[in-house]
């Protein structure tokens, strides 16, 4: 099984380890300066764990060109890193500017098509910004992943017609998310992602305590219910449609 989001910088080590131990493949996100060093740190300790670095619209704030180039140095300089971001647009709360988001999420797009790396998207309450950026780089060779997917209908058919694949996260167990359970059974599943977003968005079973990468069964459990679909074959498509994207061949699980 393969957790395709997730910060491990932000668990116990416990958790860390147990998640390490639980799942085949981890892809741990760093999305500012500090988590990103962490991210990085982490996918160099465990041969499971891979990295994907960027800047959340959050973080923006605090970074320049210059940082962009060092991402860009880094991501080409370590063969653990296997995406860029998560970055996009998030205007839920006004905490960044949008000429900044808008920016830095262009800045970013290039990156990835430079490095021919795919690309993870967050995008909350932007969708049709998120549609205006996306489109004058289209096509995507690498593709990517609209992380935590939580748009509207609109957006989801442009992001399939793009050629992303569609990441849900434990929030869509939640009993009043019938629209993301709608959406997620429009997901054709040869584009369809599981994801904790760990250590946020715990599934129902274990809502109110902080989210790990192996509750990741939790989800896949009710999605493969929800669809109708075995677990364990649920599982392989998900497996397959990840190492499809990031050109891994699964391993093992490590031995910590």
């Amino acid at each position: 099984m393969v957790d395709t989001h997730c910060h491990l910088d932000m668990l116990p080590q416990e958790d860390l380890i147990e998640s390490v131990k639980g799942l085949d493949v981890l892809l741990t996100i760093g999305c500012d300066k500090e988590e990103i060093k962490k991210a990085v740190e982490i996918g160099n300790s465990y041969e499971n764990v891979f990295v994907a670095v960027g800047y959340h619209p959050y973080d923006v704030s605090d970074i320049d060109d210059n940082d962009l180039q060092d991402l860009e140095n880094l991501i080409n300089s370590n063969e653990k890193i296997v995406a860029v971001g998560e970055c996009g647009l998030d205007f839920y709360r006004d905490k960044t500017p949008k000429d900044k988001q808008e920016y830095f999420f262009k800045k970013q797009i290039e990156i990835a098509k430079r490095l021919k790396k795919p690309i993870i998207i967050h995008s909350r309450s932007a969708e049709r910004d998120t549609e205006r950026i996306l489109s004058e780089y289209l096509p995507l060779e690498a593709s990517g992943i609209m992380h935590c997917f939580g748009g509207d209908e609109r957006l989801l058919d442009f992001s399939l017609e793009a050629g992303f694949y569609i990441s849900f996260a434990g929030n869509v167990t939640y009993p009043k998310a019938d629209n993301l359970r709608a959406l997620l059974r429009k997901v054709p599943l040869d584009r369809l992602l599981l994801e904790t977003d760990s250590p946020f968005l715990s599934p129902q079973q274990v809502r109110g305590t902080q989210n790990k990468p192996t509750n990741i069964y939790y989800t896949l459990e009710y999605v493969s219910k929800l669809l109708g679909i075995d677990k364990d074959e649920l599982e392989k498509i998900l497996d397959e449609n990840f190492s499809r994207l990031t050109g891994l061949t699964l391993p093992s699980k490590s031995k910590v």
